[in-house]
């Protein structure tokens, strides 16, 4: 019960041996703020990750969307839609086969 009394008081603060408490009170005040820094830098860069991976998601579906715009502009009927704009016309003949030989 003593002790328990003389801990409330901080005797062990404050007696005779109060050095050896003090340096161990700084160390592990030190290791306190360590951990706590710690945690802190893990937070951050899992909301950065987090903020990576929203952009990548976005970049992909632009990506996505970009590459369905290329197939719609690439088929034939719709580059012949708007040739037929500026004159030009389906030829009725197919494509002649031109072979070299050496």
């Amino acid at each position: 019960m003593r002790n328990f009394l003389s801990f409330l008081n901080i005797d062990f603060l404050a007696g005779k041996d109060s050095f050896k408490n003090w340096k161990m009170l700084l160390f592990i005040s030190l290791l306190l703020m360590t951990s706590i820094y710690s945690s802190h830098s893990a937070d951050q860069k899992i909301f950065f990750i987090t903020e990576l991976n929203k952009e990548v998601n976005s970049l992909n579906s632009i990506s996505v969307s970009t590459k369905v715009d290329l197939m719609n502009v690439k088929i034939e009927s719709k580059v012949i839609s708007k040739l037929k704009d500026n004159g030009f016309k389906n030829s009725d003949n197919p494509p002649t086969k031109i072979i070299i030989t050496d």
